[in-house]
C-alpha cells in the first residue's frame, strides 16, 4: 500500500510540475494586473482628487479640445510609425490603416510594432494627467489635455468594440503575435483605458487610482519589450 500510495504521489506531483509553467505561461498580462492590484491595495487609505472634467468645460474651446483630440491620435500613429522604422520595417497606408508591406514580422517584433500605439498614447496621456513637476493635477486638466486623453480613451475604447477583429487592426496584431484570443488582449488593453477614464471624468477619484494607472501600464510595456 504504501508502494502504491507513493507511486500515486508522485504521479500527481509530476502531473501539477507539467501543468503549472503552462497555467502561468498563459495567463502572464493577467499575473501583471493581479499584482498590480494586491500593489495598490496596499496604498490604501489614500488621499482622492476633486472634481472631475465634463465635455461642458470644453463648450467655450472646442478648437481647443479637437486640438489635443488630433494630437492623442497622431501620437498612437507616430507610435506605430516611429517603433516600426527603427526596427528597419517600411511604413505604409491603407486609408487610417498604417501598414508595412512585404514585412516578415517576428513574433517579438509584432507585438511590439501593434502595441506601438497603445504605449504612445499611455505615455502622452499620463503627461496630459500631470504638471510640470510629473504630479496628478489636483483640478480638472484644460481642454487640450482633456482632448489627448479622451483620444486615448476613444482608441481605447474602439478596439474594445467595432475594430477588436479588423484583421490590420492593433487588437489583432498582439493577438497573431502572442498566441491569445482578441478577446484577452482587447480585456488587458481595457484595464488602464477604464482607469483613465475614472481619472478624467470622477469626482473625488482615490488617489491609488492613478498610481494603479500607471503600475498596470509600466507592468505591459516591461511585459512587452522584454517578451
Amino acid at each position: 500500500m504504501r508502494r502504491i500510495r507513493a507511486i500515486i504521489c508522485g504521479h500527481v506531483q509530476a502531473r501539477i510540475q507539467a501543468t503549472r509553467p503552462r497555467m502561468f505561461k498563459s495567463f502572464p498580462l493577467i499575473r501583471y494586473y493581479c499584482f498590480a492590484v494586491l500593489l495598490a491595495s496596499s496604498l490604501l487609505p489614500c488621499a482622492s482628487y476633486g472634481q472631475g472634467w465634463s465635455f461642458d468645460d470644453a463648450s467655450s474651446e472646442w478648437g481647443i479640445f479637437a486640438l489635443g483630440l488630433a494630437s492623442g491620435i497622431g501620437a498612437h500613429e507616430l507610435g506605430h510609425y516611429v517603433v516600426a522604422t527603427s526596427k528597419g520595417y517600411k511604413v505604409s497606408h491603407d486609408g487610417l490603416a498604417i501598414i508595412y508591406p512585404n514585412a516578415a514580422l517576428t513574433g517579438a517584433d509584432q507585438l511590439q510594432v501593434a502595441s506601438a500605439g497603445f504605449q504612445a498614447q499611455w505615455l502622452v496621456a499620463e503627461l496630459a494627467f500631470r504638471d510640470s513637476g510629473g504630479k496628478e493635477l489636483k483640478e480638472p486638466p484644460g481642454n487640450f489635455r482633456a482632448g489627448v486623453i479622451c483620444a486615448h480613451l476613444g482608441i481605447t475604447l474602439a478596439y474594445l468594440t467595432v475594430l477588436k477583429n479588423q484583421k490590420e487592426g492593433d487588437v489583432a496584431g498582439i493577438a497573431e503575435a502572442t498566441k491569445y484570443s482578441n478577446d484577452r488582449v482587447a480585456l488587458a488593453l481595457a484595464v488602464p483605458g477604464a482607469l483613465d477614464a475614472w481619472r478624467l471624468f470622477g469626482n473625488h477619484v482615490p488617489e491609488w487610482v492613478p498610481q494603479l494607472s500607471v503600475l498596470s501600464k509600466g507592468l505591459a510595456i516591461a511585459w512587452i519589450w522584454t517578451y
